[in-house]
């Protein structure tokens, strides 16, 4: 890398081949550099593992390729532009702002902390590098800039999740990997030290490496649009992504454009089968929705099937259950003993009942809806500073923040036949100033508490309730919606999954759920609201929703009273936390006992019964009312 591609006194960044380990990274990125048709790459990884220093390496890389930052608080009007105040003041003009989309033309784009931006913003850019131009319109300015840009994302997962169809949109993910042992990580603290205080030393010993590096990406960018792909090996990307559950097509495409980059690097006129295993887990892993967690499968031919003897039972498949006999936990009396302990029942996992539309069970006025709910997030908040989409204008509260130049140029129209305009094309005073209304959408965190004692079993009523959970949790992810799910049994609460934007994986996890044991309830709402306070500070203009699913019942105490009256109790003292509350009565049976409906009226929540969940239910029973 010649030093001349940097300005003068600007220092170049950590070189890329000084970077210990972290080959899949490397790998990953110089194939982006290879082929303008890779728009998007990913990095993961936790703190302080590299990733910004991988992406910053890039720079310069390609010969005037210079890494362009995004503001991780940058709003629509910097990343595409807007309107040109100055020029339209003095001049009249209607010119758009140069925006960091028109600085990255040409150029690589990193977005540090991509998961934190709002994700209509992550749309946008993702829009921006897919199509390679930008559309302006607003404020009286409409224009089509091109941006033709690589854009490298960096996240933190534990600091929050993107929805797995803007990750669906990255044509590479990849994870960096922690330090592996003493040796390399006293190599790494070596090198960094090294840059810090003789940064000139440190790019001189690794100059010729660089050099070397920069070589190999300038060729493979000639050769990368004449590598060919065999037509078997067509076969064996359809196979591999149809066998990994990848959905729709992107993972297909990624595939075979992050292949070619490969076989270029290495010097192939087409492409290898050991190119196509390096490419899969860079353009698949993140894509999959197979049933297993081992590492993808092979490209090579198939093996011959297995026999029926050498068959194993799928994942979903289980031996007969014998049936459950009635347990204690099927009575209501808050004061019965626990059950002994050589009559203690066997765990089971019972399987996933089918799935329905959902009624609007979250809606503001809390009242019951038989309609299916829209699609997209549930609603908009007004912001106090400049985030969110500029959807009307207000007169100045106080100091003027966020100028509406359109309204206030509307409100001023009228008296500039009687204004000195001084040159000006317009003449504002402070009567016709108007600021901006702008709105964000509002993200829903649901938390679902689920039940999952011995009681639940009984006539198979937990296939229906997780036949219920899974329809509320594709409604959620419908919605853009941040879900998570407890469940309470035997003598405590298990976070089975974290708060995610994942509904496969929370759909995985409600399989795997176990059912039987007592019914310790209030320790399911303690964790539950502790999950929900915990992560609620730092995640302004998000709703808290605790989703329960219940019976009611309960045989467990926390401090030693009685287990109904304690779950009560410490529901009173939840109803002022900020959460909302929807209870989901499980129970059946005549007569129907009202413990889950007075766990609701505790919490001040809402309260449904399983079966006006489903909107089809709903609807054919009106239609009957209705035709008699």
């Amino acid at each position: 890398m010649a030093s001349g591609t940097f300005p003068v006194g600007m220092m170049r960044p950590f070189p890329l081949s000084a970077v210990v380990g972290q080959e899949k990274v490397k790998t990953a990125l110089l194939c982006a550099l290879a082929s303008d048709s890779i728009n998007a790459v990913l990095i993961m990884g936790s703190v302080g593992t590299a990733k910004s220093t991988l992406a910053r390496a890039l720079d310069g890389v390609v010969p005037g390729r210079r890494i362009v930052n995004l503001p991780l608080n940058a709003t629509e009007e910097q990343i595409i532009g807007g309107l040109d105040l100055e020029a339209a003041l003095t001049t009249g003009a209607k010119r758009s702002l140069s925006s960091v989309l028109d600085r990255a033309d040409g150029n690589i784009l990193y977005v540090d902390g991509i998961n934190l931006l709002p994700e209509r913003l992550v749309h946008l850019i993702m829009d921006a590098s897919t199509e390679r131009r930008a559309l302006v319109e607003r404020e009286g300015v409409s224009c089509i800039s091109e941006c033709r840009f690589l854009l490298i994302g960096t996240m933190d997962p534990e600091e929050g999740e993107l929805s797995p169809h803007l990750m669906d949109r990255f044509d590479i993910c990849v994870g960096v990997e922690m330090a592996d042992g003493i040796e390399e990580r006293m190599e790494i603290l070596r090198r960094r030290l090294r840059y810090d205080s003789d940064p000139a030393g440190l790019l001189e010993e690794y100059e010729q490496s660089e050099e070397e590096l920069r070589r190999n990406v300038l060729a493979a960018r000639e050769k990368t649009p004449y590598v060919l792909i065999p037509p078997g090996h067509y076969d064996a990307i359809a196979r591999l992504c149809q066998d990994l559950g990848v959905q729709g097509h992107r993972g297909d495409i990624a595939l075979a454009r992050t292949v070619s980059a490969l076989a270029a690097l290495h010097g192939h006129d087409q492409i290898t089968l050991e190119d196509l295993k390096e490419a899969v887990p860079l353009c698949l892993e993140h894509r999959r929705r197979d049933q297993s967690l081992e590492e993808p499968p092979s490209p090579p031919e198939a093996s011959p099937p297995p026999s029926a003897e050498d068959q194993e039972p799928n994942e979903g498949e289980r031996p007969p259950e014998r049936p459950e006999e009635p347990t204690e936990h099927d009575a209501p009396d808050d004061n019965m003993p626990p059950p002994p302990s050589n009559g203690k029942m066997d765990d089971k996992v019972f399987s996933v009942g089918s799935p329905f539309a959902v009624v609007d069970y979250l809606g503001e006025d809390r009242q019951r809806k038989a309609q299916t709910s829209a699609h997209g997030r549930r609603d908009r908040i007004i912001t106090s500073d400049r985030s969110g989409r500029y959807t009307s204008f207000r007169m100045p509260q106080g100091r003027l923040h966020d100028l509406a130049f359109d309204a206030s140029i509307r409100a001023a129209a009228p008296y500039q036949s009687s204004r000195h305009r001084n040159g000006l094309a317009v003449a504002l005073e402070m009567s016709d100033l108007r600021e901006k209304v702008r709105e964000r959408k509002r993200g829903t965190r649901i938390l679902f508490l689920v039940d999952a004692s011995g009681s639940m079993g009984a006539q198979q009523r937990m296939v229906a309730v997780k036949g219920a959970i899974l329809a509320l949790l594709k409604d959620a992810y419908q919605k853009r919606d941040e879900v998570g799910m407890v469940s309470f049994r035997k003598d405590s609460a298990e976070v089975n999954l974290p708060m995610t934007r994942s509904v496969y994986m929370a759909s995985r996890k409600l399989e795997e759920m176990p059912t039987g044991g007592r019914t310790p309830l209030v320790q399911g709402l303690a964790k539950g609201c502790e999950i929900l306070r915990k992560d609620a500070s730092p995640r302004s203009g998000c709703d808290p929703v605790m989703v329960i699913l219940t019976d009611g019942r309960a045989n467990v105490t926390m401090n030693g009273g009685k287990p109904v009256q304690e779950a009560l109790e410490f529901a009173r003292k939840a109803a002022g936390t900020g959460i909302r509350f929807v209870v989901v009565d499980t129970g059946t049976g005549i007569p129907r006992l009202d413990l889950a409906q007075r766990l609701c009226m505790a919490l001040e929540g809402t309260y449904f019964r399983l079966e006006e969940l489903d909107a089809n239910y709903l609807a054919s029973s009106v239609k009957a009312i209705v035709g008699r």
